[in-house]
């Protein structure tokens, strides 16, 4: 098997394959990144990944190269993990894409299978598969698959070997047969289906979790207007079998590198068809609407203004078990508060550097809260739940937490803010303020 990118699911893709069995080479035109992985290094940070990747790497059966020929021409299979980013206009950027497809085509064999992992709009296999018709010779037997990633970050090894399903989208029932015979070993449903409807299921599969996410959030909003517990009203929602509990949660918003990727493109996508996709446009205003919801939470206990507060975030990663940052909540609400003119210092236990941009990051999570106005938690990093906030609030220089992802027990933090004289905030649940007078700076 060759891996084209060695990016998160390159990576992923490329280790679980030889967990597999398959004898597996990655391929990327990175030079460092693979310099790096040949010397025992990690360009990505993900839970489980490094101990498949050693176990393959002494078994033999991983390797890493920049030459895309030497790998393509010799391989029963060839994955495309390239990044399909989102373009200007809300499409899929698929240039990098078509690079690859056009730099491994004259390298194809004859009866080779080509099988794209990226996210790409419903119609681009079929693209693929003419412009191979077009330079192949005419004996040419390869065949072009679709097979889409359902990774999570912080959970990405579990999915790809424990996944909920299995997505063969391929053009005739042969194709469909070289694809279980790859994942053989994996026991899940298996979903056979045409090109098209295979790329669809992934953009609609993040849309919808984002639009569940938005609709939690609406919720909160209203619950916060109304004085009631938002964990009531989506605990109630979630006990409903067709609805389910996951995604139903409060907070800042969603971020990643696919749900906003993934809504542009099936709105471009439906625009492209002259039609309006209005209930993912509305989820994704709600997404861009959070950063303002927790400004306005900040300024009503700041007097309206937030110039000159010194502000705390915790948690830089768009989710737990991450270091990807990439339309992380967090950004946002840093680069609302520094406009607001606060002073802000970030910590997160894994994003330890962004070069592009220039945060005040701590190394401690205790240091830097030190003169803090507010603690804002923004990643629901585990060792969030276990701060010790005696320590924490004679630190701060006033007494407020703002847990942006609703992740810590309001009865637990009322007996905190009792003890310690905090004031504890969330989205859509009523605050906790001690009986006793708050000191602010």
């Amino acid at each position: 098997m060759t891996v084209m990118g060695t990016g998160y699911v390159g990576l992923v893709t490329g280790a679980s394959l030889a967990r597999l069995g398959h004898e597996v080479v990655c391929v990327d035109v990175n030079k460092d990144k693979i310099r790096l992985l040949k010397s025992g290094g990690m360009p990505i940070w993900e839970p489980g990944l490094e101990d498949i990747i050693r176990d393959a790497e002494l078994e033999g059966l991983l390797d890493y190269s920049i030459d895309a020929a030497a790998a393509v021409s010799c391989s029963d299979a060839v994955f495309v993990t390239i990044g399909t980013p989102s373009s200007e206009s809300g499409e899929a950027d698929l240039s990098a894409l078509w690079s690859a497809i056009y730099a491994i085509t004259p390298m194809l064999p004859d009866d080779g299978l080509l099988i794209i992992k990226s996210t790409v709009p419903a119609g681009t296999c079929e693209q693929i598969e003419a412009y191979l018709r077009k330079r192949l010779p005419l004996s040419s037997r390869i065949a072009v698959a679709h097979n889409p990633e359902f990774l999570r970050q912080g959970s990405a090894v579990r999915d790809f070997l424990v996944p909920d399903r299995m997505i063969f989208g391929a053009a005739n029932p042969e194709t469909h047969n070289r694809l279980e015979e790859i994942y053989a070993p994996i026991q899940s449903p298996k979903i056979k289906c045409g090109l098209r409807e295979a790329e669809l299921i992934k953009c609609a599969s993040n849309a919808f979790l984002a639009m569940k996410i938005s609709y939690a959030n609406m919720m909160s909003d209203l619950c916060d207007a109304l004085g009631v517990s938002v964990d009531a009203v989506a605990e109630g929602i979630g006990l409903d079998r067709r609805i389910g509990s996951e995604f139903l949660r409060a907070g800042a918003g969603y971020g990643g590198s696919c749900f906003p990727k993934d809504l542009r493109a099936l709105m471009a996508l439906a625009e492209r068809e002259h039609l309006d996709m209005e209930l993912l446009k509305a989820t994704e205003a709600i997404n861009r609407r959070r950063v303002q919801v927790i400004r306005k939470k900040l300024e009503s206990v700041f007097g309206g203004t937030l110039n000159g507060k010194h502000f705390t975030i915790y948690g830089l990663a768009f989710k737990p078990n991450t270091d990807d940052t990439r339309e992380s909540p967090a950004l946002k609400i840093y680069s609302m508060l520094q406009e607001a003119g606060g002073r802000i210092t970030a910590y997160d236990p894994v994003v330890t550097c962004l070069p592009n941009l220039q945060i005040d990051l701590a190394t401690d999570m205790y240091e830097a809260a030190a003169e803090s106005d507010c603690v804002v938690i923004v990643t629901d990093w585990d060792q969030f739940r276990d701060l010790d906030w005696g320590r924490l609030r004679q630190l701060m220089r006033s007494p407020y937490i703002l847990d942006a992802r609703n992740m810590l027990d309001t009865a637990v933090m009322a007996a905190n803010c009792e003890r310690y004289g905090l004031h504890y905030m969330s989205l859509g649940r009523p605050s906790v303020t001690p009986d006793v007078p708050l000191t602010i700076g």
